[in-house]
């Protein structure tokens, strides 16, 4: 039997969200691109009800997927836009961060993980560019941009780009080594349908997002489309494994204690929980093999920012490829410091508010108080967590 091989300039390794942007950007520049993708996204049908993995795409973001042709086939399915973001502790401390401070109408839009990558999916199946293949990669040869696929395809090229998640094979199969940890809490994501006394009211409440903090972990409400919403708790594994057990009208009550008022009411859909988790590559690119989002990153999701980190890979990495200049250095370099930086701020947020330490709680809720009347400083927070200069 002949051995079926497929032959491009970028062989993508993952089709999910950052791993299927890379290659429509990699496309509009005239490359050709082999997607190998294992798990293709379920498709779409507006009875299905939420999923539990959702991203907050900054509009940074969202001006990404515009460009690249897939917002567009995004915002046929559902997204959630949202203007305001309100962090508190204590609630004489409650600050709230609003578009409208920056003269713009919306921070970003919550989506769920598979609605955009349905979107990025559409897209390059209409680019000519794009080769998908719905197979696993078995195994990788870096030196020479070689892939070998489960069913027995052969790919080659002249880079492998590795979007294959946290665990990436690609990463490992290229010997590239991870510095992190396992964060000693977890979190657990319940999807609710919310109940509102009116249309207005529903409106104001599905445009924000909160985060509350408590000593056991933050707590947040995360709107979806319609009237659903995503509730996060983190915990110690061993309580939200005591969450996991309740029935419903259980798991609801425990909600209401310890969820702020602003949790209203709801009713559960589904829930799961997952590790937190720290990884951080410590090479971006070796030999031909190049490493984006989760294969290059993992960070606590606290602000939601872990997609948005590996848009951002992504218009690095298609600018330096268009303007031919050095990987290792105008890709490598500044977004392994981006992210590092990124991944620190989240840890300092984690430690300095999950405590009960009596010096530190007046300083924080102080320190949050003063937030929200920060002016220059504050509209700075704005711009920087919608992904704007």
């Amino acid at each position: 039997m002949t051995q079926a091989t497929y032959n491009a300039e970028y062989i993508v390794v993952g089709g999910g969200m950052v791993g299927s942007a890379a290659a429509l950007g990699l496309a509009q520049l005239g490359h050709s691109v082999i997607v190998l993708e294992a798990f293709p996204a379920k498709e779409y049908s507006s009875e299905q009800g939420p999923d539990l993995r959702m991203s907050a795409l900054a509009m940074a973001s969202v001006q990404l997927l515009d460009d690249l042709g897939a917002w567009s086939h995004i915002q046929t399915m559902r997204v959630q836009p949202y203007s305001s973001l309100a962090v508190w502790e204590e609630t004489w401390a409650k600050t709230q961060f609003d578009a409208s401070e920056v003269g713009q109408s919306l921070l970003g839009y919550f989506v769920e993980n598979r609605i955009t990558q349905l979107g990025l999916a559409q897209a390059m199946q209409a680019d000519e560019h794009i080769t998908i293949l719905n197979d696993k990669a078995s195994s990788i040869d870096s030196s020479k941009a070689v892939v070998r696929t489960e069913s027995g395809k052969l790919l080659t090229g002249d880079w492998v780009i590795a979007a294959d998640g946290v665990h990436s094979q690609v990463r490992k199969q290229t010997g590239i080594a991870t510095v992190g940890w396992e964060y000693d809490q977890q979190a657990m994501g319940i999807n609710v349908r919310n109940h509102y006394a009116s249309e207005e009211q529903a409106q104001a409440a599905q445009a924000l997002t909160w985060q509350a903090f408590k000593p056991s972990g933050p707590v947040a409400f995360l709107p979806m489309h319609e009237h659903y919403a995503s509730l996060i708790w983190y915990d110690s594994p061993q309580r939200l494994a005591e969450l996991e057990m309740m029935n419903p009208q259980e798991l609801t009550q425990a909600i209401k204690a310890h969820f702020p008022a602003e949790v209203g009411e709801f009713e559960i859909l589904n829930q799961a929980r997952f590790p937190l988790v720290r990884m951080h590559a410590q090479q971006y690119v070796k030999d031909k093999v190049i490493l984006i989002g989760d294969a290059a990153h993992a960070i606590n999701p606290l602000a939601g920012q872990g997609v948005n980190l590996g848009f951002a890979d992504v218009r690095c990495l298609l600018n330096v490829i268009a303007e031919q200049k050095s990987l290792k250095r105008y890709y490598q370099l500044p977004r392994q410091a981006a992210n590092a930086q990124m991944m620190n701020s989240m840890d300092v947020l984690y430690h300095l508010f999950s405590n009960t330490n009596a010096v530190l709680k007046p300083l924080r809720n102080l320190g949050l108080f003063l937030a929200q009347r920060g002016g220059l400083a504050k509209r700075q927070v704005i711009k920087h967590a919608m992904g704007l200069k």
